[in-house]
Formats: C-alpha cells, structure tokens, sequence
C-alpha cells in the first residue's frame, strides 16, 4: 500500500465528500472509512494499538452505527479494522489528535454497521494501527460474537452449551413492506401482530402465566408495522420448549406494499437438537419461499397467504 493511497483516505475521510458505496456485502463495513483493496505490509515495530472500548461484545446482523474507541501510540497516521478471516479487507480511517492525558498516545473512534450477511458465531475483531507509510503494526484482537435476531437462539451462536428454543418460525422478505407472519397452533389459535402468543384470552387478556410457560408461542416483533421501516423485514415465532403435538400451518399476509411493487419472501422452521458432546444448536428442519404484489395487500381484512405447513411430533 502506498502513501497516496492512504492520503486518498484521509481526504475522503476528513471532507465528507466521496460518498463510500463500495464494501455493502462486507460482514463490517465503515462508512466514513475507505476498504483497502491490498494487504498492508505488517511491519512488528510499527505503530500499536493499546486500548479499545466498547459498550459489548455482542454484535448484531445488520446493526448500524456502533462506535469503536481507544488510543494508539502517537506513530500512527490511521485505524484499520476488519473480521479475521471474513471480509475482502480492512477499513481504515484517519485517527485524531494527540491524548493529553496520555503522553504519546492518539485517540481513535470507528462508527461501523454489521452486515446484513455477517455469519453468526464467535470471531476475531482486528484493529491495526496503520504508520505514515501505509504499513500496519500487529493486529489488536478482540472476541466478539454476533447474533441474528431475526432467528432467537438465546445466545447460543455465542455458546453451543445454551439451548435455544425448541422451535422457532421465521419469515424473512426483501422489500420494505409491511408483511406479517402468521402460525396457525393445531387448537385453532392464530398467532400474529394482533394476538401475539398462543396463549388464550381469559375475559380481556392472557393470563401471565400462560405467556410465560415456556410451551407458549411467541411472536418476536411486529416488523415494519403502519410501514414504519425498522430495517428487519423479518418476522419469528418463537417456543421455547416443545408446543403441543399436531400440525401448524404457516402464512405470509401482506398487510401493506409501503409503496413497493411487491417483495419476496422465504419461510422457514428450526428445531433444536442435542448433540453427543452435551451442547446444542438450532438446526433448520424446512424451508419454502414465495412472492407477494402490492395487489395482494390485504390490510389485515383478507385470508392470509397459505405457505407451508409443520408438523410438531
């Protein structure tokens, strides 16, 4: 890597004015920083990191905005940051003014987002302090783990010893619409946006303890509800212990297009397993996908759309 590479970087971190759209599949990605397309030369001696804060450990797919901090010793000109092992490079960014309060350090900061295809599990955040050159001192490493929400494992991507739930339904689609998943439990009840649990209703509500028996389905959120776009465009329903036996039927309703022409969409259904060593994960057991126009919005008046149907032994 080159001086003038790294000048590119710092002007265009520093005026504000090249928009970055390159690095949008990249697992993290830094949008006021520049993705290099070469390995910087490591150079042992070089410029260090020596601290990082961060609020947690814990990362989320698709996540945005998340703020790295710490110092590096007064040698270095940029921050570099990536995946070990995931990711086509390294983010860099200018770093900032001396620390007074720490003789021959320098400040850093990194806002970045978590990408929509970061895989979930434990990994190795690197950061590298990058020297004038465009060399980096050795890598600062950083365990993390990172989640998807939109599939409710209870952490156990972070630690194979947690179990997650027993099953968990998922809908995922690709516009930014209002689209609702919709399970259909054996007995008839329908858990959705407007009734959010398997649970009955005694007179006006569920009764507590029926919402927390772990047999009692859960819907995880309401995404894109009246078309207020919260960036999910996924929807689950969660039980954390295995619900009663018999068939359940699994819909997509298009509640509203927001404007879309249509969207499509994927369903799915997991189900935990215990393997020989004591821990466990959450295997997918089936899978179907479909497409919906804004025609078939229904606003919640219309028979959903039919997808697939599981059943719980």
């Amino acid at each position: 890597m080159r001086a003038a590479l790294l000048a590119l970087v710092l002007a265009a971190a520093c005026t504000g004015e090249v928009e970055q759209q390159i690095g949008l599949f990249e697992p993290i990605r830094v949008p006021d920083g520049e993705l290099l397309d070469d390995e910087p030369p490591l150079v042992e001696a070089g410029p260090k990191v020596t601290s990082l804060d961060t609020s947690s450990g814990i990362l989320t797919v698709g996540q945005r905005d998340r703020l790295l901090s710490g110092r590096t010793t007064e040698d270095a000109h940029a921050i570099a940051v990536r995946f070990d092992g995931l990711g086509s490079g390294w983010w860099v960014r200018p770093v900032q003014d001396k620390n007074p309060m720490f003789p021959g350090e320098r400040d850093f900061q990194l806002r970045h987002d978590i990408g929509g295809g970061a895989p979930p599990g434990v990994h190795k955040l690197l950061l590298a302090a990058i020297d004038e050159a465009g060399r980096r001192g050795p890598a600062f490493e950083a365990d993390v783990c990172i989640r998807d929400d939109g599939l409710p494992d209870n952490l156990n991507a972070c630690d194979a010893t947690i179990p997650p739930p027993a099953l968990v339904i998922t809908l995922a689609w690709d516009q930014d619409v209002d689209l609702d998943l919709v399970v259909e439990t054996p007995s008839g009840k329908k858990i959705a946006h407007a009734t959010p649990t398997s649970g009955e209703k005694v007179e006006t509500e569920v009764p507590a303890g029926v919402v927390e028996d772990p047999t009692t389905g859960r819907l995880s959120r309401d995404s894109n509800a009246g078309c207020a776009i919260d960036g999910r465009n996924g929807e689950s329903v969660v039980f954390q212990e295995p619900p009663a036996r018999g068939t359940y039927l699994i819909y997509a309703d298009l509640f509203d297009a927001c404007g879309a022409p249509g969207t499509l969409f994927s369903a799915a259904v997991y189900r935990r397993v215990e393997r020989d060593d004591g821990t466990f994960a959450l295997v997918e057991d089936a899978r179907t996908g479909g497409a919906l126009v804004d025609l078939q919005a229904t606003g919640g008046g219309q028979t959903p759309l039919y997808v697939m149907a599981s059943k719980q032994p």
